[in-house]
């Protein structure tokens, strides 16, 4: 196994004078081993580094001056350059990637054609990439910045010549530029040992035991994993998969509570850390030019807002319940209320704000309530913005271009879950936190040593999670037309991973593969796993030994184990052994317990008074009639958002205010009712209510259910209603000639107890009109009416209906009127009425626009339209009754009544 803290002797150190390593934690772990092996001063005169750091090193000492490019400035001057031509958008992610072969003397010199104007034997879109690398190198050259490959390539003229012994230990192959600066200083002796696997798979070491586990799906792997964890023992355990942190995130509590500890490393994107969430949602809240209230939400909700749980939802209800209220004056409010606010505004607008990073990294140092691991990633975070804004000045980006950099930007995390801490997680290196089980992708595997655990466990070994061979992309074709070819490939970086993996164990080698993906389609082994599978094969050519639903030879299917959906609750639950069940009878639908069906109807307060007994409103009969628990779930529960409406509730109550104010001015100014005579005074005087109306809108209050648009199409709405509006003065010159409307928004219980069914009534007929006889008819505006108004669904055995009728009687007690219809007006696209009216009183003609032989009531055997009403009275009292009695099972009318229902699981839906 190649393991660069493990590689070499103790004494080995004395033959080298540079050692370099793959990473800055496998040189510290290095320098730490010998240091405790063979003394503090063992590695006196001795670099330990990272090939990256060595030549920066050198660089600096003898170096033209200019500093080395990192890869984040690079790729900000690429998107500087080409955000400047419109033909090269979209090109920067390939220059950057193209200019990593910076220094290779074929791609130097199709730059330099290219800038040229000559011919380099590519196309003309690639050819225009090969200038844009050369502008980039122009523009680093400019700020006094180099390319590590131009560095490489200088390095060799530069250096003192002098003899230097070196090892270079890697996890992949030295670049082209490495080779190439190695070969070119004659004077430095060098090994380079490159991690065994790359070209082939063999089996596990003596004495591992090698086993397979097949849960069916990914939500069978955690369980899966933890009941073999737990079975392994303490000793240690190395996990490695494509997504670490997530698995983690499952798995490590379950884990702790069997007295396992855990840790992992991950790499998070920016946007996935709290620091980064938080500032993306403000800055799109506040630079977008349709705000959206879940992006301030997002950001209150964040430690980094200054405000607690309560306050952030607080204002989130103020402003999504104002649909006026505009950014400039939510933004000016809270930074009188927050100072975190101010400084996250800057910097999410500003790319020069950086420099306030310190006070929020103050404040996060202050927030020692939350983990430990949780500070370091804010603040690895605010570190990542800190360079992305850095680079972005050296190349001139705006605010925009910082953001599109930090959308590919990635935070290093390390968090660990200890026995006992009840969920805390605390952080730090994993390779030196003590933790029985260590989580990390596979390229964390090359640096585990050997050895070291007493199970390694390989997961996610699909051909979809780690495919055979690269994707070839703008990039690497460009690059092969000049014969330039990538130093590694897929199978060959999964090889080595795989076979630092498979060292690390001392008994046991654990393949997790799940048999189906997320679409329940079959999965296939990838393509290590198949070498791997081979090599316990008499004949890998062969099928007959595979064929089987694991594809495993006879001397691998020992101690397979499975795990299916049929412990689907106990795989969502990460429970082992037995889960203690508890049936419990499911309610039914609408049922209430005795001690709670007082609360089904609450007291009402009329007149500033709270009335404790039962008062209802004819829309609230209406609806429970329609269905009990469709009532129940809108009215009585009400499951309404926070966002202030534009919709149906509010253009009716702006139409019924613009009617009742018409009809006001019409009488006071014109005649008692609108007749072709008087229409266009009454236009006159609707035109000047509507605007009047419109424009008293932005003076009420959102609970007064106003009518504000605030967008082009809203306002195209609005528009539209008044035209109806206007309209419907042509529908109504023609309604009811011999009456006039009498009584307009008539509040039933205002100066008197009205009573209906035998209970207090509360509520408002929109209008009521009345001929000379005392004769009268209900009216209720509706935008739209439809069969379910019509007398004639009595027929089918139900009351529809009923609000006009129930007005109609309290008319009939209350004022002394002689009802003789119970109306529906609709000044809708086509204007209509429908409902219940005497046939003997009103003619037919007087009512256009309506289904006659549906709404007509024909008194037979001395009956009149008060019997109507006395009838309807007592089948409604039947069922207020029940109403106040709890009950609000699901019983609907007519599968009309399902239509609008909030309840889509209701067994009883007919719709």
């Amino acid at each position: 196994m190649f393991v660069y803290t493990e590689s070499m002797n103790t004494n080995e150190h004395t033959s080298y004078d540079v050692v370099l390593l793959p990473t800055y934690a496998e040189a510290l772990s290095y320098r730490k081993r010998v240091a405790a092996e063979a003394g503090p001063r063992a590695l006196f005169g001795v670099t330990v580094a990272t090939f990256p750091a060595w030549v920066a090193d050198l660089w600096e000492l003898f170096g033209d001056g200019r500093v080395i490019a990192s890869p984040l400035e690079v790729e900000a001057l690429s998107v500087s350059l080409c955000s400047k031509d419109p033909a090269a958008a979209g090109c920067a992610r390939v220059v950057t990637a193209c200019l990593q072969s910076a220094g290779i003397p074929a791609f130097d010199e199709a730059c330099a054609r290219a800038k040229r104007g000559e011919d380099c034997g590519v196309t003309f879109a690639q050819a225009r990439v090969l200038r844009l690398c050369a502008d980039v190198r122009d523009a680093l050259r400019d700020t006094g910045r180099v390319l590590v490959g131009e560095a490489l390539k200088i390095l060799p003229d530069a250096m003192p010549s002098r003899p230097l012994r070196l090892l270079v230990e890697c996890s992949s192959p030295l670049s082209a530029q490495q080779r190439a600066f190695l070969e070119a200083c004659p004077l430095i002796s060098y090994k380079v040992r490159l991690a065994p696997g790359g070209g082939g798979i063999h089996r596990a070491p003596e004495g591992v035991l090698v086993r397979f586990a097949f849960p069916s799906g990914r939500y069978a792997e955690p369980a899966t994993l933890r009941d073999i964890l737990c079975a392994e023992g303490h000793e240690g355990a190395f996990v490695a998969c494509k997504e670490p942190l997530s698995l983690f995130e499952k798995l490590a509590p379950a884990l702790a509570e069997a007295g396992l500890s855990c840790t992992v490393r991950a790499g998070v994107p920016f946007a996935q850390t709290d620091f980064g969430r938080a500032m993306l949602s403000l800055r799109r809240f506040l630079v977008s030019d349709a705000w959206r209230s879940g992006d301030l939400a997002d950001y209150l909700l964040s430690p980094f807002s200054g405000f607690s749980v309560e306050g952030a939802y607080s204002i989130d209800a103020q402003v999504r319940g104002n649909r006026l209220i505009d950014r400039e004056s939510i933004t000016a409010s809270l930074r009188e209320k927050s100072r975190l606010f101010e400084a996250m505004e800057d910097i999410a607008t500003d790319r020069d704000a950086d420099i306030l990073l310190g006070e929020l990294e103050d404040a996060v140092r202050s927030m020692v309530k939350r983990p430990e691991a949780w500070r370091r990633e804010q603040l690895a975070a605010m570190a990542s913005l800190r360079d992305v804004a850095s680079a972005g000045r050296l190349a001139d980006l705006d605010m925009e271009g910082v953001v599109d950099l930090l959308a590919h930007s990635s935070v290093d995390i390390s968090r660990s879950l200890g026995v006992g801490d009840d969920g805390r997680f605390y952080g730090g290196d994993f390779a030196v936190l003590p933790a029985d089980v260590v989580f990390a992708d596979y390229r964390h595997a090359m640096s585990f040593p050997s050895a070291s655990c007493d199970i390694a466990v390989a997961c996610d070994l699909t051909s979809a999670a780690f495919p055979a061979s690269d994707s070839d992309d703008a990039a690497t074709t460009l690059l092969a037309k000049l014969g330039i070819f990538p130093d590694d490939d897929a199978l060959s970086r999964m090889r080595r991973s795989f076979t630092a993996l498979l060292a690390a164990p001392r008994k046991t080698f654990l393949v997790v593969r799940c048999l189906n993906d997320e679409n329940a389609d079959p999965t296939y082994p990838a393509a290590v796993l198949e070498e791997f599978i081979d090599c316990y094969r008499e004949d890998s050519s062969a099928t007959d030994d595979i064929k089987n639903p694991f594809m495993l030879p006879a001397c691998l299917q020992e101690g397979i184990v499975e795990r299916g959906e049929e412990t689907l609750v106990e795989n969502a639950v990460m429970a082992g052994g037995d889960l203690p069940c508890e049936t419990v009878e499911l309610p039914a639908p609408g049922e209430v317990s005795a001690s709670k069906r007082p609360l089904v109807v609450l007291p009402r307060v009329v007149a500033g008074q709270v009335v404790d007994e039962p008062c209802l409103s004819p829309s609230q009969i209406e609806s429970y009639l329609e269905c009990p628990y469709k009532w129940f779930a809108q009215r009585r529960l009400r499951l309404e958002g926070l966002d202030e409406g534009f919709g149906p509730l509010q253009m009716g109550d702006f139409a019924h205010s613009a009617l009742k104010s018409f009809y006001t001015h019409f009488q006071e100014e014109v005649a008692p009712k609108v007749t072709r005579g008087t229409i266009d005074s009454a236009r006159a005087i609707m035109r000047d209510v509507l605007d009047r109306h419109e424009s008293h809108q932005y003076d009420l209050k959102p609970s007064d259910n106003r009518l504000v648009p605030t967008t082009e199409l809203e306002r195209r709405d609005v528009d539209s209603l008044k035209r109806k509006l206007l309209d419907y003065l042509d529908y109504e010159a023609e309604l009811l000639p011999t009456f006039h409307p009498a009584y307009l928004e008539y509040n039933v219980a205002e100066g008197a107890t009205a009573e209906y069914a035998g209970h207090l009534l509360v509520g408002t007929a929109d209008r009521i009109d009345v001929d000379d006889e005392g004769r009268a008819v209900v009216l209720d505006y509706k935008a739209s009416v439809s069969p379910e108004h019509e007398l004639a669904v009595r027929e089918e055995g139900r009351l529809g209906k009923v609000q006009t009728l129930i007005y109609a009687q309290v008319a009939r007690r209350m004022l002394g009127l002689n009802p003789v219809g119970a109306l529906y007006v609709c000044y809708g696209k086509r204007c209509a009425v429908t409902g219940a009216y005497d046939a003997t009183v009103l003619e037919s003609s007087h009512l256009p626009s309506m289904r006659h032989d549906k709404c007509e009531f024909a008194p037979r055997d001395g009956e009149s339209f008060a019997d109507l009403l006395d009838r309807t009275e007592e089948a409604i009292a039947c069922g207020v009754e029940r109403m106040l009695s709890g009950d609000v099972r699901p019983d609907p009318s007519s599968p009309h009544a399902c239509t609008w229902c909030p309840v889509l699981s209701c067994a009883e839906r007919r719709a």
